[in-house]
């Protein structure tokens, strides 16, 4: 899911380059089909599907489509989401709801229905789902976004736990700060819509100068499928905030209770000449 760009594009990628077969579901059918049309040209099988992870109705839908075109799945990677910012009480209960649709439910929906495939099937699979650094970071610039990924990182455990007599493998896959447009398409709670984008104009820069790109994502995601991994960070900071959370939850919560958004904003103030500079 979320395959018509960044991590879900370059994974497909991947895995069609490997002589899979992939199926490229996105919102965004458009993004879809130029993800798989590359696919295909360099002589690799994919498929674009416009799928709204949000909607329960949908994956339903789409997991008989699976079945009656290609048969139950040996690989399922649940990628979409989206990273809205702002703090626990800040945020409406309908961001919040928005928050957990995607980045949650659409987890829990498509492992259920894929899941229950490859058991139906006796396929020894495996599922892949997207968490992030942000699961072992109560930080309170994005509570939402954090409280879904560690929501997704435990749903993977339980279902792991539950799958393993089926011989069916679950990963968890925690990035890290990764090249990517996460950013430039979430929103920033409690601010008018002009400042929304000269905030996410600046921090969508700040993240596509980042170290590491969705490629580096993909290639973790195929050993962890061949290795049947349980937990894997990837960058070097999600390894640093997943071993100093297991170290001490106290320590972690009094580093990242020094954010806010009026630090970020200054830095990102500062930091504008050279990312100007970058961008040129």
């Amino acid at each position: 899911t979320g395959a018509g760009s960044g991590i879900g594009r370059e994974t497909a990628r991947l895995f069609a380059s490997q002589g899979d077969r992939v199926i490229l579901a996105d919102i965004d059918i458009d993004a879809a089909e130029s993800a798989a049309g590359e696919i295909v040209t360099g002589g690799g099988t994919a498929i674009a599907y416009q799928l709204d992870v949000a909607d329960e109705e949908q994956w339903e839908a789409f997991g008989k489509w699976v079945d009656a075109e290609f048969g139950a799945p040996h690989l399922l990677v649940n990628n979409a989401g989206i990273m809205d910012w702002g703090g626990f009480v800040e945020m409406t209960a309908q961001e919040w709801q928005r928050t957990m649709d995607i980045d949650l439910m659409s987890v829990i929906y498509g492992s259920r229905v894929f899941a229950q495939q490859m058991i139906d099937a006796g396929v020894h699979g495996q599922i892949v789902n997207i968490s992030s650094g942000a699961a072992f970071l109560p930080h309170k610039m994005i509570a939402a976004y954090g409280t879904a990924k560690a929501a997704v990182l435990m749903a993977s455990q339980a279902l792991r736990v539950e799958l393993r007599r089926h011989r069916i493998g679950v990963t968890a896959i925690c990035p890290g700060v990764i090249n990517t447009n996460l950013i430039a398409n979430g929103h920033r709670a409690g601010i008018s819509a002009i400042d929304q984008e000269q905030w996410y104009a600046r921090a969508g820069k700040i993240q596509s100068i980042s170290y590491a790109g969705p490629d580096k994502v993909a290639r973790v995601i195929e050993r962890s499928v061949r290795h049947n991994w349980a937990v894997v960070p990837v960058n070097p900071e999600s390894w640093f905030i997943y071993g100093l959370y297991r170290l001490s939850p106290s320590l972690s919560r009094v580093v990242t209770g020094i954010g806010s958004f009026e630090l970020a904003d200054g830095l990102m103030s500062r930091l504008q000449p050279l990312l100007n500079r970058v961008g040129q």
